[in-house]
């Protein structure tokens, strides 16, 4: 094996071998020599010669490259490091990974089993809310169909209070010729004329009222958007109509009231003909029917009638005389109130007795021409306060 060995060196051996070497000389000084020595003792030794600008240069060269060399290994070194240190991380990443992965899976799956449980709750959510929806329809319905009977029950029971309270004024109306009746129904119109304006008053503000009444009742009947204004207009027409029903039972009950005191008059006065016939004499002083000289006063009116025919009570009262009297003949005489007594002369026969109430229209007896009397007729007289007064008077019918 060769050694490398130095100038130092070489010449150190020359000087121990005795060789002589003339540091004079210009060839020497220009070259650099290398001696190779063998490894084995009996090799001859040889020797190199170079200039020492190329051994330098190949020195320094090959220590250059020794240095890249050593760079280039360490750097080597380090990157193998990186890329084991690398590696190991990247094994690591990757077992990160998988188990993010697997974790991404199971959560993934929970989702999606979530969203399928969501679904399905939203699902029956909305079924729900559709039944309640409609369930709540049903019962807005049921309770516009009530609040529209109630309403329409209303209006019925205000229809039937002005139906009974016209009849009530009709029949009051036939009365009027009654003087006391009359004044009644003179004062009952003074009392009244202040509800009947009211009533004029809320009968147009229902009437305005109608038109958006029953738009509510479209607006309720579909529920498709809320109808709270509409619903204040229904329970302000529904509480009118109570007002006017309210008024009107005022108005009825005044009207009770004053039917319940013209009563008497209306059902006791005498306001019909006790037989329908001839007026074969009226009420005051007359000639003697019987042919005699002289005049007499006539105390009531006579109305000829076939014998036989039904006499009938003028007025309502109570029978207080039923018999025979004298020039009277058959007579009934009849207590109607008021002071009012009516008297019913020369019957064939009488059909009441005394103390029997009797109504207006009931038959008392029968036509005659008994007692005093020129032919078949009724003598008939109208006693107020015990005074005799003309008939015709109280004639209304």
């Amino acid at each position: 094996m060769l050694q490398l060995q130095s100038p130092k060196q070489i010449i150190k051996r020359a000087r121990a071998k005795n060789e002589f070497i003339n540091r004079k000389s210009h060839v020497q000084k220009k070259f650099f020599s290398l001696m190779l020595v063998p490894s084995y003792s009996s090799g001859k030794t040889r020797s190199i010669r170079t200039i020492y600008c190329a051994f330098y240069i190949l020195f320094f060269t090959i220590l250059t490259v020794a240095a890249v060399m050593l760079t280039l290994h360490w750097r080597t070194q380090n990157y193998i490091q990186i890329a084991h240190y690398t590696a190991a991380h990247l094994e690591q990443a990757q077992e990160a990974y998988a188990i993010l992965q697997e974790v991404t899976e199971e959560e993934v799956n929970r989702l999606t089993e979530d969203n399928i449980n969501l679904h399905s709750a939203l699902v029956r959510d909305r079924i729900r809310g559709q039944e309640e929806q409609h369930q709540q329809r049903l019962t807005y319905l049921e309770t516009l169909e009530s609040i529209q009977a109630y309403v329409e029950g209303l209006e019925e029971q205000l229809q039937q209070f002005e139906t009974y309270r016209q009849e009530i004024l009709d029949q009051l109306s036939a009365s009027a010729g009654i003087p006391a009746v009359r004044a009644m129904l003179n004062e009952m119109h003074q009392s009244q004329m202040h509800l009947l304006a009211t009533l004029n008053d809320l009968n147009e503000h229902s009437a305005a009222r109608r038109y958006r009444e029953q738009n509510l009742i479209t607006l309720m009947g579909s529920l498709s958007t809320p109808a709270w204004d509409a619903a204040d207009d229904l329970f302000e027409y529904i509480a009118i109509l109570e007002l006017t029903l309210i008024t009107k039972a005022e108005l009825f009950s005044q009207l009770e009231e004053q039917v319940r005191r013209m009563a008497p008059y209306i059902r006791s006065y005498p306001t019909i003909r006790p037989v329908n016939g001839r007026l074969s004499s009226g009420f005051g002083w007359r000639r003697n029917p019987m042919g005699g000289s002289g005049s007499e006063m006539h105390r009531g009116v006579d109305i000829a009638a076939p014998s036989g025919t039904p006499v009938v009570a003028t007025g309502a009262g109570t029978v207080i005389f039923s018999g025979w009297s004298g020039a009277y003949g058959n007579k009934v005489i009849i207590d109607h109130g008021l002071g009012i007594q009516t008297l019913y002369a020369h019957n064939s026969s009488n059909l009441v007795r005394v103390g029997q109430a009797v109504s207006r229209g009931d038959t008392i007896a029968r036509v005659g021409s008994t007692g005093r009397s020129t032919g078949p007729h009724v003598h008939y007289e109208v006693i107020v306060n015990g005074t005799a007064v003309n008939p015709d008077r109280f004639f209304l019918e």
